[in-house]
């Protein structure tokens, strides 16, 4: 043990000779070794502490940003279930409509209990076809020279949770050829198994 401690001492002896270092002053010691300190210190925030904390960075961010998409996630799930949910109810009002319902029939029928059967200048049918279990069934049809109270009527008699009716978009203007009637555009819609012709 004292053989290599004695060892070293001549080496730094060398290694002081060598250098130079004894023949400088205190000053210049001072300031080579500042130099070697701050090399050193350079180093290690270069390679070690500044890598650290930009992963660090990185891994808060990265924590953020799927805080931020789970949230999302959970949104969407609630939406889900919610349109599911509504999927559902849809499902149990369709079955228990009548079995040849079709929505054509239906708004002839309420046009009639309303008196509006001659104010209807036409009736269009057409099926959009759906992604899903429903088809949306949709008749597109005019009033013309209908009162207020008549119109009204009809449109309460139309829209039905029950039946799953719903008016899709409405269209009314003043009749060109009366005064105090009007004229109406209306898509009503509701939807069809996609099983049901």
């Amino acid at each position: 043990m004292m053989k290599i401690a004695t060892i070293n001492k001549e080496l730094f002896k060398q290694f002081q000779e060598k250098s130079g270092l004894d023949t400088l002053s205190d000053r210049e010691k001072w300031v080579l070794f500042g130099g070697i300190f701050f090399v050193i210190c350079f180093v290690l925030f270069q390679f070690v502490v500044s890598p650290f904390f930009e992963a660090r960075n990185r891994v808060e961010k990265s924590i953020v940003r799927k805080e931020k998409e789970l949230i999302k996630i959970d949104e969407l799930r609630a939406e889900y279930l919610s349109l599911k949910n509504k999927e559902g109810s849809i499902q149990v009002h369709i079955s228990k409509r009548e079995r040849n319902f079709t929505l054509f029939t239906f708004l002839d029928q309420q046009a009639g209990k309303a008196e509006v059967k001659k104010q209807i200048k036409y009736m269009k049918p057409s099926i959009i076809e759906g992604e899903d279990l429903f088809n949306e069934a949709m008749v597109e049809m005019k009033l013309q020279e209908v009162t207020l109270e008549s119109l009204v009527s009809f449109l309460r008699l139309i829209e039905s949770e029950e039946k799953v009716v719903f008016i899709r978009r409405i269209s009314i203007q003043e009749s060109g050829d009366e005064q105090g009637y009007l004229d109406a555009i209306l898509q009503v819609a509701t939807f069809q198994n996609k099983v049901q012709k």
